[in-house]
């Protein structure tokens, strides 16, 4: 495989055996903090892939699959271990799963990371620590505690039947802390459950005060997370402002006072800015509309990049993780650049309310120091007090509305959808309270595929020559509307809609090269003006629809050419299979499948030639088809084999199908000593397709040896579910206590 130069990922460059032989992985820690003390008791290992700081479980599910999960997860703990032990004393959490503490490999990889391990098991991970019972034994005996993370995975009973030294609330529960009772009660359960089992919890995923204040009034003790600071190669100490609330606020309250001067989201965005500016940086920040990212206030920029997508750029990996990102730029392969000799990029999610709504982004030409990331992150908590205060409301333009309508109306494949969808956007769009929207029937003249709001009655009363007439009238413009001049003159089209009830009236036209032109009416009661910047977003709606409309032709059509079979017009193989999953995922239980086979059609083909031969299989798949009922369908699955799907019935009335569709054959076939032989399965409750088909095709094989040209059912078989057996419980309780207590 070809050599990359970009950071490798599964599958795709390093080998996962180069990975684990050659020890390119790495590892970084995040401190655990005592919230009594605010010092750390312990840290978190995580292990990294090369340069890069994501996809560790891709990677390990590639090593599964290889065979190599146990060596790869040894090959983490050699990086880890490679670090030296932790300072003063304090715990280290290595990330290990079950399978892996049974090895006796990873007890001697403990002795050799420290007196004091803590081993991380996810919640979901609980009843695999069942079979590993006397290693954790072992462990605990040698000191090792374990701590249970993901606590969402698992329920507080599966928790105590383990007794582990720790659980670690889920970064998803911490979230929400500030807003939502819910996340609040649940962490109150599980401190009061932890201090009946002599257990300590570590809230995990902390990144503001606010946070940090519910927790501590909770009587959580022990916290780690981005605001105490980033997964580091050394054992790095979170400065104390970062623990402590009041200090952090003591240190901002210069940006406060003048943030609190400023009535709106633009105005605030540039006070934080400017005061980052004052540091000689390059600040900005973006808020999140509609998918991307959209500057709201920079300084120092002369030209800078927007409309950045929320899948690309640090900026981005920010905002979808919910996490401060600090990077250098020559190191990762995602850096945009908007102006030349940036050398490090911070980005921090801006939050309002239970939502990221932005990010305040700092780039620089000199390397960030510690100074500098402390100051944004309190800029970065002051806009966010402030705007929770201001609002993040921005005008909501036409322009706007029309951003939202478009990325809906590119989602649709299907025309039915789009149609449905069009008029209801047009709405949005223009305020407007009704539309209709109207294309080509077959007889050429506009007909009513959409309609909606309260007017919906009087546009679809409208006779289809008018609407054609008025579809003539907009095949030079781009719209036609009413004006508030009620003695103003009119075309009859307009006036029988106004005389129906509507005071405001436009119409555009629908332009679709496949089905041809229609027509978008909008109407409302009230007599409305469509402004000129309405009007053209409606426009450019209808030039969407039109667009739209075509594509899903065309997709309609490549997807009934991928699921025909282009001889016989049956379905072919994929739609069959299709057709079986949708079916099972019903669990109808009176159907059945019929496989048929053409007796003796290679003797066709050597005799008569494979004209022929094609003649032949079109009249049996037509004749055939035709003594099915409504309901059932047949498909070509082979050169000249068929498949049927027989609903609503049972073995009897299955067999008395299959033996018209061998006497249909016999009409076309016997004539060349050729006939069709069929088997056919009832599935049984809860028993695989793949188990139900081969019962039809031994049935078929069976006809096909001992009765050519007949149908016959398969035996049925009754297939039970079989519940997983129990495991007794091996749950011990670890011991020794955290650093600190």
């Amino acid at each position: 495989m070809a050599e990359r130069e970009e950071d490798p990922g599964p599958g795709a460059g390093t080998p996962i055996t180069e990975v684990i032989e050659q020890g390119i992985l790495r590892a970084v820690f995040q401190p655990i903090i005592d919230l009594h003390t605010d010092r750390p008791i312990g840290w978190e290992a995580l292990a990294r892939v090369g340069d890069g700081d994501q996809g560790f479980d891709e990677w390990l599910a590639s090593a599964d699959e290889a065979g190599l999960g146990i060596e790869f997860q040894l090959s983490a703990l050699h990086a880890i271990g490679a670090a030296g032990r932790p300072p003063d004393d304090t715990l280290l959490f290595v990330n290990v799963r079950p399978d892996f503490l049974g090895d006796p490999r990873f007890l001697e990889e403990c002795e050799r990371l420290g007196p004091r391990v803590a081993i991380d098991v996810r919640g979901s991970d609980i009843e695999a620590l069942r079979d590993v019972g006397p290693s954790l034994d072992a462990l605990g005996l040698a000191g090792v505690h374990l701590s249970i993370d993901d606590t969402t995975a698992a329920s507080l009973a599966m928790i105590a039947r383990v007794r582990p030294s720790f659980i670690k609330i889920d970064p998803l529960v911490v979230r929400d802390l500030v807003h939502d009772p819910v996340p609040r009660s649940v962490v109150a359960a599980y401190v009061a459950f932890a201090e009946s089992d002599d257990i300590h919890v570590v809230a995990e995923g902390v990144e503001r005060h606010e946070q940090l204040d519910v927790l501590r009034d909770l009587g959580v003790r022990f916290a780690q997370g981005h605001l105490f600071g980033m997964p580091t190669e050394s054992w790095t100490r979170p400065s104390p402002r970062r623990i402590r609330p009041s200090l952090e606020l003591d240190g901002s309250r210069e940006v406060r006072s003048r943030m609190a001067l400023a009535h709106d989201m633009q105005a605030v965005a540039e006070v934080a800015c400017a005061e980052l500016r004052a540091r000689d940086l390059l600040p900005s920040f973006y808020l999140e509309r509609e998918g991307m990212l959209r500057c709201v206030a920079q300084y120092g920029y002369w030209q800078i990049l927007d409309g950045i997508p929320v899948r690309t750029g640090v900026m981005a990996r920010a905002f979808r993780s919910g996490r401060p990102l600090v990077v250098t730029t020559a190191d990762v392969d995602d850096f945009i650049e908007a102006v030349p000799g940036v050398v490090a990029e911070m980005a921090v999610p801006v939050r309002v309310g239970r939502r990221t709504i932005g990010v305040l982004n700092v780039e620089s030409v000199r390397d960030l120091t510690e100074s500098d990331t402390e100051e944004i992150h309190l800029v970065a908590l002051a806009l966010e007090q402030r705007l929770e205060e201001v609002g993040i409301d921005l005008p909501d333009t036409a322009l706007h509305r029309l951003a939202r309508a478009n990325n809906e109306l590119s989602a649709l494949t299907e025309a039915v959808h789009i149609e449905l969808a069009c008029t209801r956007l047009a709405c949005e769009i223009s305020t407007f309270s009704s539309a209709l929207l109207a294309m080509p029937g077959p007889q050429g003249l506009p007909e009513r595929r959409s309609v909606q709001g309260p007017l919906a009655s009087e546009l679809s009363s409208v006779p289809s020559p008018t609407l054609a007439e008025l579809s003539r009238d907009l095949e030079q413009v781009s719209s036609c509307m009413s004006t508030g001049d009620d003695d103003g003159l009119s075309k009859p089209v307009m006036t029988l809609l106004r005389d129906a009830g509507a005071s405001s009236i436009a119409a555009f036209p629908v332009r679709s090269k496949e089905l041809g032109h229609g027509l978008l009416i909008l109407a409302d009661h009230a007599p409305l003006d469509l402004e000129l910047e309405e009007r053209e977003a409606v426009e450019l709606l209808a030039r969407e629809i039109g667009r739209g409309l075509d594509m899903a032709v065309v997709m309609a059509d490549l997807r009934a050419r991928a699921t025909r079979d282009t001889l016989t017009g049956l379905g072919n193989k994929a739609a069959f299979d299709e057709a079986l999953t949708a079916i099972g995922g019903r669990r109808k239980s009176r159907w059945a499948v019929a496989m048929a086979d053409v007796d003796g059609f290679k003797r066709v083909n050597d005799t008569y030639g494979h004209l022929t031969g094609d003649r032949i299989l079109r009249e049996l798949a037509a004749a055939v088809d035709t003594v099915l009922r409504a309901e059932d369908r047949m498909y070509r699955v082979g050169g000249d084999e068929f498949a049927a799907i027989l609903h609503d019935v049972d073995a009897e009335g299955a067999e008395e199908i299959g033996q018209r569709m061998c006497e249909a054959a016999e009409v076309v076939m016997g004539e060349f000593e050729a006939g069709l032989s069929i088997g056919i399965a009832l599935p049984a409750p809860y028993e695989l397709s793949t188990e139900f088909l081969e019962r039809a095709d031994q049935m078929l094989y069976e006809v096909k040896r001992e009765a050519r040209g007949t149908a016959r059912v398969a035996q049925s078989e009754t297939v039970e579910a079989v519940a997983p057996p129990s495991r007794a419980s091996k749950a011990k309780k670890q011991t020794g206590p955290a650093s600190g207590d």
